[in-house]
């Protein structure tokens, strides 16, 4: 950037001495002007012997000579001091010009926009692993679910046989039914019962055919 602001501050500078040199020529353009005015009014007395009372006309004439010529020398300069101010105005443009070239080039700003450039692109690339991640779980999801019922229904299926088993092993260990105790007397009665219908050799006792 320093660089840049000297290169503008030679193309001002330059301008700027153009135009004064024009200006100090205009004025010795002038004067020359006015010099040559007057030799050439002193040449035509001098050749037609001009007498006092005429060198009033003689004057007169000559001013005129040099007013021309100052016209003459005044249209040169403007135009000379146009052209020197349209190049200025060139060189001050390509100044410019070359300033913000030398901004561009120079190495905080090159360095920026590198770094910019970066940064964009490792968001640009990051978004797009991101895109790639989620749609990637999401089809891994996806086929979770579907993989997922058949176990389901296994598990339900292996669940209800296990079930099953256990309570058929459950009913097959429960004990036999006690039966309710009796009375004392009816226990006496059926052993006085079976008693008599004791045999002997396959036959009953006298005892009991009697009875």
């Amino acid at each position: 950037m320093s660089r840049a602001g000297d290169t503008v501050g030679k193309a001002v500078g330059s301008g700027w001495l153009a135009v004064r040199r024009g200006a100090r020529r205009a004025g010795q353009a002038s004067a020359e002007a006015t010099i040559r005015a007057a030799q050439a009014a002193d040449q035509k007395l001098t050749e037609r012997g001009v007498a006092p009372q005429q060198l009033g006309a003689a004057l007169a004439e000559s001013a005129g000579l040099a007013r021309q010529e100052v016209a003459r020398t005044t249209r040169r300069t403007r135009k000379r001091l146009a052209r020197t101010a349209k190049h200025t105005r060139k060189e001050l443009a390509k100044a410019a010009e070359q300033a913000r070239r030398d901004a561009k080039r120079s190495k905080p700003v090159t360095k920026a926009t590198k770094t910019a450039k970066r940064t964009r692109a490792e968001a640009a690339k990051l978004a797009a692993r991101t895109k790639r991640e989620a749609k990637a779980m999401k089809a891994e999801q996806v086929r979770d679910k579907r993989r997922r019922w058949p176990k389901v229904f296994l598990l339900i299926v292996v669940a209800s046989g296990v079930a099953y088993v256990v309570r058929g092993r459950t009913r097959s260990q429960e004990p036999a039914p006690v039966p309710p105790p009796r009375n004392r007397a009816e226990t006496n009665g059926q052993e006085s019962s079976e008693s008599t219908n004791v045999t002997h050799n396959g036959r009953p006792t006298q005892e009991s055919h009697t009875q």
